[in-house]
């Protein structure tokens, strides 16, 4: 991992513009693609790094990497991040998905647009809960890899002017989860949708992201990471919508807080002045890795260690903790894409419950402690009888 380093590309609130601004951590060496799949140990250990430097606005409190480089990301086939196989996570996108439908005006047909719909997962689920009233349903996403059948269709291009001729119908409803956190200029993102929907659109859009203001009260330092270059306080995601072309934001915490969840409609540009603080967190990180490692390092002591949950909160808890991969035995994930390869730096298996009941691991950190309930139903009925320790 990199000592201190003086870095800083970006001067000014990509959200904002404000130049008033404060590096939260040391820059650190992190790696690029988080949800890669990595076949081999081999692969995994010497995965693509690059600088995560974070900035945190002083007035609108939107956090970006300063040190981003989009040119080091590619998402392809080899990306994985779907959510759905755990019955949280699915009850969290039912309850989304109805919102959708309701932004909505009733009795009028639904067009449906998903702007980074990853696998189609939560596209299919919106299609089927607005049945009779789907018009049609378009996903957009580069790193899609299933097929192209209708009533959904799915386009593997960004969306924007150049692909929006791609659409049968005029969208009255586009939404975003998840992608935005991974754009480096998040205003123009937003505002080439806006763009491309049409002078005269009025479309609603939903936008999910994570809650940066929860991960600082949290002490969620595993949120931190290389893919997530640009993280939303309500007030960030507010100004950006504006900013952006559309009107009215309504923003809300969702997902035991963790998510903002922020519906708009199209309309002209009504962004106003903002003002805010920030909070001194510089310690945040330290007192992070020092707790953590500590737990750790006494949960070795006493046998095998695995953690639950091979997404992008495990890795970076690995990078934070246990770089090396010495104190750690396996992470265990129940999504089978991931299942049978390895996290990136540490190199550690990804297995399924099952796997692990056979390795017998006295303690198993919990990466989100959201799924506390539903992962140790999933141990018990596995076997694994270990102590589950949330991460919080």
């Amino acid at each position: 991992m990199a000592g201190k380093k003086s870095i800083s590309m970006t001067v000014t609130c990509p959200v904002c513009l404000s130049s008033i601004h404060q590096q939260l951590f040391d820059p650190q060496d992190v790696p690029v693609m988080m949800h890669r799949l990595y076949a081999t140990a081999e692969q995994a250990r010497g995965a693509q790094i690059a600088t995560l430097d974070l900035h945190r606005c002083r007035s609108c409190g939107f956090v970006w990497n300063a040190a981003f480089d989009p040119t080091k990301l590619q998402y392809d086939e080899s990306y994985e991040n779907n959510q759905g196989h755990s019955k949280v996570f699915w009850e969290h996108m039912l309850a989304r998905a109805d919102a959708v439908l309701k932004a909505v005006p009733p009795g009028e047909p639904v067009s449906y647009l998903e702007v980074g719909c990853g696998q189609g997962t939560f596209l299919t689920c919106v299609a089927q809960r607005a049945g009779s009233r789907l018009q049609s349903a378009n996903g957009f996403d580069p790193a899609y890899r299933g097929p192209v059948t209708p009533p959904a269709r799915f386009y593997k291009n960004y969306f924007d002017r150049s692909t929006a001729g791609l659409l049968q119908d005029r969208p009255n409803v586009v939404v975003s989860r998840h992608t935005i956190e991974h754009v480096p200029d998040p205003v123009t993102f937003l505002r080439s949708i806006r763009n491309a929907l049409g002078n005269d659109s009025s479309a609603a859009i939903c936008v999910e992201t994570p809650d940066v203001e929860w991960i600082i009260a949290n002490g969620a330092i595993q949120d931190f990471f290389y893919e997530h270059c640009s993280i939303f306080t309500p007030q960030a995601l507010d100004f950006a919508l504006r900013r952006s072309g559309f009107q009215n934001p309504r923003v809300e915490r969702v997902f035991g807080g963790q998510y903002l969840w922020a519906e708009a409609h199209a309309g002209s540009s009504d962004a106003e002045g903002l003002d805010g603080g920030l909070a001194e967190i510089r310690n945040l990180k330290s007192a992070f890795i020092e707790r953590w490692r500590d737990r750790v390092s006494a949960a070795r002591a006493a046998g095998r260690v695995a953690l639950w949950g091979a997404g992008a909160k495990g890795v970076t808890f690995t990078l934070l903790v246990d770089p090396a991969g010495e104190l750690i035995d396996h992470a265990v994930d129940i999504n089978p894409e991931k299942q049978g390869h390895f996290l990136p730096i540490s190199g550690l298996p990804v297995i399924s419950p099952a796997a692990s009941s056979s390795l017998n691991p006295t303690t198993i950190f919990v990466m989100n402690p959201l799924y506390l309930g539903e992962i140790a139903d999933a141990a018990a009925a596995a076997g694994i009888s270990g102590e589950l320790v949330p991460i919080n």
